[in-house]
Parts: structure tokens; C-alpha cells; sequence
């Protein structure tokens, strides 16, 4: 259900002073944006560093700027799950957006466990965060500095593997805005 509303759009047809929209925003749900939704983002985008110009329309509101695991909700920056309610274009190739945090948690935690869980984390991680996308070597010094052992099984070392990917993928917020009509 990806729509796009690219800088310029307009949030509604029958608006008479058409706001336009000073960053890329997907919407994954929700109808468009309404023209006072978009001078919201408009203002917010004001106060975020150029590189995470970007926004997410959620039903009810719209995260803007932060990286682009907080935006779509996807601490792990996966590409796909079932659960996934949306996708949008990152760095390379397009990622999937959760309807939570909690939702990216949980796909997080399962596509761990049932593909890679009896897989040592350093074989893991070499799938997951390849080397000719990745600066894999420095990915797998980061999680063992944060305590996981690469050299054991993933499911041994979940509980301290998702927390430390999840800092290493770089969950940092950006502001989130209240949709209104």
C-alpha cells in the first residue's frame, strides 16, 4: 500500500491554498495528507539535518527525520517479513516498515531465530550485513564490544544480539507529527 508524496505534492485536491511538501513522505497507511498535516511535517523538516529529510504516514501520525530504522519502525533494518505493513527505499534496496516498534521487534527476533538461530552470530551477520554492502568486520567488533559472543550459536546470544544490533543499525529519533484533518 506504499504511496509516495513527493516534495510539492499536494495532501488534498479540493485544497484552496495548496501546501506543499518540503520532504519525501511514503505513506504505508492512512488516507493523504491534508494540508494542515503537511505544514506540520513542512516545520518539522525545518529542524532535522538534510540526510533524514524523510518521512513515514502512519494512520495517525507521520515520523519525521531520525534514521531510517526508527522511521519505518525497523530496528533491524530487514528488507522483508510477513509482518511488514509497507517497504520504503533506504540506502540499498528497500526495507520493510512495521506498524510498531514492537512489531520490527518481534520480526526482528523471529527471522533470527527460524533462519539463523542455530548459525554461529559471526556466519549470521555475514549473511545478514554482507561485506559488499557492509564494513562487516567493524559491524562484528561493535557487537562483540557490546557483549555477544560471534562465535556462538544466535540463539544462545538473542538477548544481548538484538539489543546491540539495534544500536549498531542506529535507532535515533526524529520527531514524530500528529496527523489532523
Amino acid at each position: 500500500m506504499d504511496k509516495w508524496m513527493k516534495p510539492g505534492s499536494l495532501g488534498t485536491e479540493s485544497s484552496k491554498v495548496a501546501a506543499k511538501l518540503a520532504i519525501s513522505v511514503t505513506i504505508v497507511s492512512g488516507a493523504p495528507l491534508s494540508e494542515r498535516t503537511i505544514l506540520k511535517v513542512n516545520d518539522a523538516a525545518q529542524h532535522i539535518p538534510s540526510q533524514w529529510r524523510r518521512g513515514i504516514a502512519y494512520a495517525d501520525d507521520v515520523k519525521v527525520g531520525g534514521s531510517l530504522a526508527w522511521r519505518a519502525n525497523n530496528p533491524g533494518n530487514l528488507r522483508d517479513a510477513t509482518t511488514k505493513i509497507g517497504t520504503v527505499a533506504g540506502a540499498v534496496g528497500k526495507f520493510a516498515v512495521f506498524g510498531s516498534l514492537e512489531d520490527g521487534r518481534a520480526a526482528q527476533r523471529s527471522l533470527y531465530l527460524s533462519r539463523y538461530g542455530s548459525m554461529t552470530v559471526k556466519d549470521a551477520i555475514n549473511k545478514l550485513t554482507p561485506p559488499s554492502e557492509n564494513d562487516t568486520d567493524g559491524y562484528l567488533a561493535k557487537l562483540k564490544k557490546a557483549g555477544v559472543d560471534p562465535e556462538k550459536d544466535v540463539k544462545s546470544q538473542i538477548d544481548v544480539l538484538m539489543p546491540a544490533v539495534e544500536a549498531n543499525e542506529g535507532l535515533i529519533a526524529g520527531t514524530v507529527v500528529k496527523r489532523v484533518p
